[in-house]
């Protein structure tokens, strides 16, 4: 399958391509391997850099033909972005959306959105599909 990630953290998203890679799914989202700026936050780009990271990532999630994993914070902590937007356009383009954690966005009660408790919980369902 055809995925993208949105997380508020590159180290998770990381951790998580990995995993999906090694389940034979391909993960479009080329933030977490190329953009080495993230963790230095959104005032480290200039505005020609902003431009093309968030083309960029619509792009990716774009290519994500199979859908769009959000990882999402734990309860009680709301985190705004990106990966909000992210999950929007995926559901825009008639995309399921899984999230890994817990629903934090009015939009996570879609019905093309689905949530599961853990990374094992995840890939099992993915490799049903």
């Amino acid at each position: 399958m055809k995925l993208y990630i949105a997380s508020h953290s590159q180290r998770k998203a990381l951790r998580l391509l990995n995993r999906l890679a090694a389940a034979g799914h391909e993960v479009t989202s080329r933030w977490i391997t190329q953009d080495t700026k993230f963790h230095l936050g959104a005032s480290s780009y200039t505005n020609e850099e902003k431009t093309r990271i968030a083309l960029m990532d619509e792009e990716d999630v774009r290519r994500a033909t199979d859908g769009v994993v959000l990882i999402s914070e734990r309860k009680g902590r709301y985190i705004p972005g990106g990966k909000h937007v992210e999950v929007g356009i995926a559901l825009g383009l008639g995309l399921p959306v899984y999230v890994l954690g817990s629903r934090e966005n009015i939009l996570y009660w879609h019905p093309r959105v689905q949530v599961f408790r853990s990374t094992r919980e995840l890939l099992a369902h993915l490799a049903h599909l």
